[in-house]
Protein backbone atom coordinates (compact mmCIF):
# COMPACT_ATOMS: atom_id res chain seq x y z
CA UNK A 1 0.00 0.00 0.00
CA UNK A 2 2.12 2.79 -1.26
CA UNK A 3 0.04 5.34 -3.14
CA UNK A 4 -3.23 5.63 -1.88
CA UNK A 5 -5.98 4.79 -4.81
CA UNK A 6 -9.27 6.28 -5.22
CA UNK A 7 -12.29 5.63 -7.39
CA UNK A 8 -14.08 8.47 -8.09
CA UNK A 9 -17.11 10.01 -10.57
CA UNK A 10 -17.76 7.14 -13.58
CA UNK A 11 -15.32 4.71 -11.56
CA UNK A 12 -17.10 4.94 -8.00
CA UNK A 13 -20.48 4.76 -9.97
CA UNK A 14 -19.18 1.75 -11.78
CA UNK A 15 -17.89 -0.23 -8.64
CA UNK A 16 -21.36 0.55 -6.68
CA UNK A 17 -23.20 -0.90 -10.03
CA UNK A 18 -20.77 -3.90 -10.38
CA UNK A 19 -21.57 -4.46 -6.02
CA UNK A 20 -25.53 -4.49 -6.67
CA UNK A 21 -25.29 -6.26 -10.25
CA UNK A 22 -23.19 -9.29 -8.74
CA UNK A 23 -24.48 -9.10 -5.29
CA UNK A 24 -21.23 -8.61 -3.90
CA UNK A 25 -21.51 -9.35 0.20
CA UNK A 26 -20.36 -5.96 1.57
CA UNK A 27 -18.82 -6.03 4.93
CA UNK A 28 -20.38 -2.93 8.00
CA UNK A 29 -18.11 -1.71 10.73
CA UNK A 30 -19.73 0.56 13.45
CA UNK A 31 -18.64 2.09 16.69
CA UNK A 32 -20.74 1.09 19.55
CA UNK A 33 -21.47 3.51 23.00
CA UNK A 34 -19.35 1.17 24.64
CA UNK A 35 -16.55 2.04 22.25
CA UNK A 36 -16.82 -1.52 21.38
CA UNK A 37 -16.60 -2.74 17.32
CA UNK A 38 -19.35 -4.78 15.75
CA UNK A 39 -19.27 -6.20 12.17
CA UNK A 40 -22.64 -6.90 9.94
CA UNK A 41 -23.20 -8.50 6.51
CA UNK A 42 -25.06 -6.79 4.02
CA UNK A 43 -25.82 -6.46 -0.18
CA UNK A 44 -26.50 -3.24 -2.36
CA UNK A 45 -30.05 -3.21 -3.36
CA UNK A 46 -30.39 0.22 -5.46
CA UNK A 47 -28.12 2.96 -6.23
CA UNK A 48 -29.68 6.00 -6.70
CA UNK A 49 -27.94 9.57 -7.34
CA UNK A 50 -26.91 10.49 -3.88
CA UNK A 51 -27.98 6.86 -1.89
CA UNK A 52 -27.40 3.86 -1.74
CA UNK A 53 -30.28 1.21 -0.76
CA UNK A 54 -28.62 -1.76 1.58
CA UNK A 55 -30.13 -4.55 3.28
CA UNK A 56 -30.91 -4.13 6.55
CA UNK A 57 -27.17 -5.21 8.27
CA UNK A 58 -27.26 -8.77 9.19
CA UNK A 59 -25.40 -9.52 12.46
CA UNK A 60 -21.90 -11.23 12.06
CA UNK A 61 -20.73 -13.49 14.07
CA UNK A 62 -23.41 -13.96 16.84
CA UNK A 63 -23.29 -9.95 17.89
CA UNK A 64 -26.20 -8.07 18.93
CA UNK A 65 -28.47 -6.62 16.21
CA UNK A 66 -27.98 -3.88 14.20
CA UNK A 67 -29.49 -0.65 15.71
CA UNK A 68 -29.38 2.26 13.10
CA UNK A 69 -29.36 5.89 14.02
CA UNK A 70 -29.98 8.75 11.65
CA UNK A 71 -26.20 10.53 10.91
CA UNK A 72 -24.80 7.19 12.42
CA UNK A 73 -20.97 7.04 10.57
CA UNK A 74 -20.35 3.26 9.00
CA UNK A 75 -17.28 1.90 7.00
CA UNK A 76 -18.45 -0.11 4.25
CA UNK A 77 -16.18 -2.62 2.53
CA UNK A 78 -16.38 -5.27 -0.98
CA UNK A 79 -13.82 -6.82 -2.86
CA UNK A 80 -13.82 -6.14 -6.25
CA UNK A 81 -10.87 -8.26 -8.40
CA UNK A 82 -7.83 -7.39 -6.59
CA UNK A 83 -9.23 -4.67 -4.83
CA UNK A 84 -10.28 -4.60 -1.28
CA UNK A 85 -13.09 -1.45 -2.07
CA UNK A 86 -13.58 0.88 1.07
CA UNK A 87 -15.85 4.33 1.73
CA UNK A 88 -17.18 5.64 4.85
CA UNK A 89 -20.60 7.03 5.04
CA UNK A 90 -23.57 7.70 7.45
CA UNK A 91 -27.20 6.32 7.65
CA UNK A 92 -30.06 8.25 6.30
CA UNK A 93 -32.88 6.26 7.63
CA UNK A 94 -34.62 2.69 7.67
CA UNK A 95 -37.47 1.77 5.28
CA UNK A 96 -38.63 -0.71 3.56
CA UNK A 97 -38.28 -2.11 -0.47
CA UNK A 98 -40.16 -4.31 -2.56
CA UNK A 99 -38.35 -6.72 -4.15
CA UNK A 100 -38.80 -9.96 -5.66
CA UNK A 101 -38.54 -13.30 -3.37
CA UNK A 102 -36.92 -16.29 -3.85
CA UNK A 103 -40.55 -17.55 -5.26
CA UNK A 104 -40.80 -15.22 -7.57
CA UNK A 105 -43.57 -13.29 -5.59
CA UNK A 106 -42.75 -9.68 -4.59
CA UNK A 107 -42.08 -9.13 -0.56
CA UNK A 108 -41.14 -6.16 1.52
CA UNK A 109 -37.70 -6.15 3.50
CA UNK A 110 -36.06 -3.97 5.42
CA UNK A 111 -33.72 -1.94 3.96
CA UNK A 112 -30.80 0.55 5.19
CA UNK A 113 -30.13 4.20 3.33
CA UNK A 114 -27.17 5.15 3.38
CA UNK A 115 -25.28 7.98 1.18
CA UNK A 116 -23.66 7.59 -1.60
CA UNK A 117 -20.07 7.86 -1.40
CA UNK A 118 -17.88 10.36 -3.71
CA UNK A 119 -14.29 8.49 -3.85
CA UNK A 120 -13.83 4.56 -2.66
CA UNK A 121 -10.39 3.56 -2.13
CA UNK A 122 -8.89 0.71 -3.11
CA UNK A 123 -6.40 -1.45 -1.57
CA UNK A 124 -4.73 -4.43 -2.94
CA UNK A 125 -6.11 -7.37 -1.78
CA UNK A 126 -2.79 -8.92 -1.04
CA UNK A 127 -2.22 -6.41 1.75
CA UNK A 128 -4.76 -8.72 3.39
CA UNK A 129 -2.27 -11.80 2.99
CA UNK A 130 -0.54 -12.94 5.99
CA UNK A 131 3.09 -12.55 6.08
CA UNK A 132 5.74 -14.52 8.03
CA UNK A 133 7.94 -12.27 10.22
CA UNK A 134 11.34 -12.93 8.90
CA UNK A 135 13.44 -15.69 10.74
CA UNK A 136 15.47 -13.99 13.56
CA UNK A 137 13.29 -11.08 13.98
CA UNK A 138 11.71 -10.77 17.56
CA UNK A 139 8.43 -8.76 17.36
CA UNK A 140 6.87 -8.80 20.88
CA UNK A 141 2.97 -7.96 21.17
CA UNK A 142 1.48 -6.97 24.35
CA UNK A 143 -2.52 -7.54 24.16
CA UNK A 144 -5.35 -6.81 26.44
CA UNK A 145 -8.95 -7.22 27.72
CA UNK A 146 -10.97 -3.58 26.82
CA UNK A 147 -12.83 -4.57 29.64
CA UNK A 148 -9.96 -5.81 31.47
CA UNK A 149 -7.44 -3.05 30.44
CA UNK A 150 -4.81 -4.23 33.91
CA UNK A 151 -4.83 -7.53 32.83
CA UNK A 152 -1.68 -7.68 30.55
CA UNK A 153 -0.05 -10.72 28.14
CA UNK A 154 2.87 -10.36 25.80
CA UNK A 155 3.64 -12.99 22.83
CA UNK A 156 5.80 -12.74 19.57
CA UNK A 157 4.53 -11.97 16.04
CA UNK A 158 4.10 -15.32 13.69
CA UNK A 159 2.86 -13.23 10.84
CA UNK A 160 0.92 -9.91 10.01
CA UNK A 161 -1.34 -8.86 7.93
CA UNK A 162 -3.90 -5.79 7.18
CA UNK A 163 -6.47 -8.45 8.00
CA UNK A 164 -4.96 -9.19 11.42
CA UNK A 165 -1.85 -11.49 13.13
CA UNK A 166 -0.87 -14.44 14.99
CA UNK A 167 1.07 -14.51 18.59
CA UNK A 168 2.81 -17.34 19.60
CA UNK A 169 3.04 -17.81 23.60
CA UNK A 170 5.84 -18.95 25.81
CA UNK A 171 5.06 -22.41 26.51
CA UNK A 172 4.13 -22.34 30.51
CA UNK A 173 3.23 -18.47 30.14
CA UNK A 174 -0.52 -17.64 31.45
CA UNK A 175 -2.90 -17.49 28.09
CA UNK A 176 -6.39 -15.37 28.28
CA UNK A 177 -8.82 -17.95 28.96
CA UNK A 178 -11.69 -15.42 26.11
CA UNK A 179 -14.29 -16.95 24.48
CA UNK A 180 -14.13 -16.08 20.42
CA UNK A 181 -14.83 -12.46 19.43
CA UNK A 182 -13.61 -11.02 22.61
CA UNK A 183 -12.20 -7.51 21.74
CA UNK A 184 -9.14 -6.10 22.81
CA UNK A 185 -6.25 -4.01 22.12
CA UNK A 186 -2.75 -4.95 20.29
CA UNK A 187 0.62 -2.96 20.64
CA UNK A 188 3.62 -3.71 19.06
CA UNK A 189 6.58 -2.62 17.05
CA UNK A 190 6.71 -4.11 13.24
CA UNK A 191 10.29 -2.62 12.75
CA UNK A 192 13.39 -1.08 14.93
CA UNK A 193 13.19 2.75 15.10
CA UNK A 194 9.21 2.71 14.67
CA UNK A 195 6.44 4.43 16.42
CA UNK A 196 4.21 1.41 18.17
CA UNK A 197 0.94 0.64 16.31
CA UNK A 198 -1.75 0.34 18.71
CA UNK A 199 -4.95 -1.17 17.08
CA UNK A 200 -8.35 -2.84 18.07
CA UNK A 201 -8.98 -6.63 17.55
CA UNK A 202 -11.45 -9.42 17.86
CA UNK A 203 -9.35 -12.55 19.50
CA UNK A 204 -10.82 -15.63 16.77
CA UNK A 205 -9.15 -18.92 18.56
CA UNK A 206 -6.09 -20.26 20.32
CA UNK A 207 -4.28 -23.59 18.39
CA UNK A 208 -1.33 -25.79 19.22
CA UNK A 209 1.66 -27.53 17.46
CA UNK A 210 1.55 -31.17 17.74
CA UNK A 211 4.77 -31.18 18.60
CA UNK A 212 4.83 -29.12 21.79
CA UNK A 213 1.43 -27.80 22.65
CA UNK A 214 3.00 -24.20 21.90
CA UNK A 215 -0.09 -22.04 22.12
CA UNK A 216 -0.95 -19.76 18.90
CA UNK A 217 -3.09 -16.86 19.43
CA UNK A 218 -5.37 -15.44 16.01
CA UNK A 219 -6.62 -11.80 16.00
CA UNK A 220 -8.89 -10.33 13.71
CA UNK A 221 -8.17 -6.38 13.09
CA UNK A 222 -11.59 -4.60 13.32
CA UNK A 223 -12.59 -0.67 13.43
CA UNK A 224 -9.36 0.63 11.13
CA UNK A 225 -11.65 1.28 8.00
CA UNK A 226 -13.76 4.19 9.60
CA UNK A 227 -11.18 6.73 10.98
CA UNK A 228 -8.51 8.56 9.23
CA UNK A 229 -6.13 7.53 11.71
CA UNK A 230 -7.40 3.92 11.45
CA UNK A 231 -6.74 3.71 8.32
CA UNK A 232 -3.08 5.43 8.44
CA UNK A 233 -2.66 2.37 10.39
CA UNK A 234 -4.02 0.04 7.52
CA UNK A 235 -1.20 1.49 5.64
CA UNK A 236 1.77 1.19 7.78
CA UNK A 237 1.23 -2.17 8.25
CA UNK A 238 0.98 -2.66 4.40
CA UNK A 239 4.21 -0.98 3.76
CA UNK A 240 5.75 -3.52 6.97
CA UNK A 241 4.44 -6.86 5.26
CA UNK A 242 6.10 -5.42 1.96
CA UNK A 243 9.29 -5.18 4.38
CA UNK A 244 8.82 -8.62 5.41
CA UNK A 245 8.29 -9.76 2.06
CA UNK A 246 11.25 -8.73 0.67
CA UNK A 247 13.55 -10.02 3.91
CA UNK A 248 11.96 -13.25 3.81
CA UNK A 249 12.56 -13.39 -0.41
CA UNK A 250 16.04 -12.23 0.35
CA UNK A 251 16.40 -14.99 3.30
CA UNK A 252 15.05 -17.73 1.45
CA UNK A 253 17.67 -16.96 -1.93
CA UNK A 254 20.41 -16.40 0.20
CA UNK A 255 20.48 -19.76 1.67
CA UNK A 256 20.24 -20.83 -2.22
Amino acid sequence: MRKRKFATGTECDSLLGSALEKKMPLTITKKCIDNNWQVYKSHVLLVQERRLVISMPNPHDGVCPMEPAPNQEIAVTFKKGYNKCLFVSRIISQSQLEVEGENGERELVPVLIIYKPEQIEKIQRRAYDRTNVPSGEDVTVSFWSVSRPQERFQGFMLNLSAGGLAVSMPIGQATPAWESDQQCELQFVALPGQEPIIAHARYRHTTHTEQDAQPFLGFQFIGLELSEQGRNTLRRIGRVTTVYDRRNYSSQHSRR
